[in-house]
């Protein structure tokens, strides 16, 4: 069975469109938009992995998929969906990723219940082989509480979350598409061959500073020292993830208990059969 799978990584591995044995992969960015073959619930987004602020003996990762989701408003996983953390041990910082799955935790869904929450089975695979599960079940948007679901899965010490949270990406969509068509424009559009044109232009910033203000004979009035104004600055940059919600899957598992490495390539991958 060929399965379509949406990826999103992060550490020193990198991202590409590549064909692996019996499956299709694309690469992720914060939000794929949604398509008549791409739901919501697969529009994978960001990756994390780091050692817990709280326990650094913790290995922590997330994974957001659900984007743009609206506040008060109750979304799913797929139960049609695998979402699954990928880990391979690294022998160093600058080692060339192997992409092995060392470890491997993969989320599967039930449909939801009538208060909105859905059983969920975390099957946990050492070297391709499976090692053992845990059950738990998803916190909903009204829950009063969070729902942190904790065990064993086979040799591991588990502990994992999944439900809504605000989305802590944040990015200025639109001036950045601003300085794209002019950067594109000043370096190769409209000139002489190996010339762009001179003449392509920025608005001002949403404070009102010229692109090449702090560089004119006269600069006008200025509170900060950038001596170019490519992007807005955070004073009233708008951000257009403010008020949105994710779906969170995020997991702890004791470093010790993963052959007690401490540099992982990890990534993330939502798969679902074409």
């Amino acid at each position: 069975m060929k399965r379509l799978v949406l990826m999103s990584m992060s550490l020193v591995a990198a991202i590409a469109v590549v064909a692996v044995a019996g499956r299709t992969v694309y690469a992720s960015d914060h939000d794929d938009g949604e398509t008549d073959l791409k739901s919501r619930a697969l529009n994978l987004s960001d990756h994390f992995a780091f050692k817990s602020p709280g326990d650094p003996t913790q290995l922590s990762m997330i994974m957001y998929f659900n984007p743009r989701s609206l506040p008060g408003k109750q979304y799913f996983l797929s139960t049609k969906a695998r979402y699954e953390f990928h880990m391979s041990k690294a022998a160093s910082r600058a080692a060339k990723p192997t992409n092995k799955d060392d470890f491997m935790f993969r989320f599967e869904a039930a449909a939801p219940d009538a208060t909105g929450a859905q059983l969920v089975t975390l099957t946990v695979f050492k070297d391709g082989a499976m090692i053992g599960t845990n059950s738990g079940k998803t916190t909903t948007i009204g829950a009063p509480s969070i729902v942190t679901n904790t065990g064993k899965a086979g040799s591991l010490d588990v502990k994992w979350f999944i439900g809504p949270r605000a989305d802590s990406f944040a990015f200025d969509v639109v001036r950045f598409f601003q300085v794209r068509s002019f950067l594109a424009g000043r370096f190769f559009g409209g000139g002489a061959p190996g010339k762009g044109n001179a003449a392509a232009t920025l608005a001002n910033n949403c404070r009102g500073d010229a692109f090449l203000n702090n560089l004119a004979a006269t600069p006008a009035p200025d509170t900060d020292d950038d001596k170019i104004n490519l992007f807005n600055p955070p004073s009233c940059a708008p951000d257009f993830t403010k008020n949105l919600n994710v779906t969170a899957i995020v997991l702890n598992v004791p470093i010790a208990e993963l052959d007690d490495t401490q540099i992982f390539d990890t990534w993330s991958t939502i798969s679902v059969a074409e």
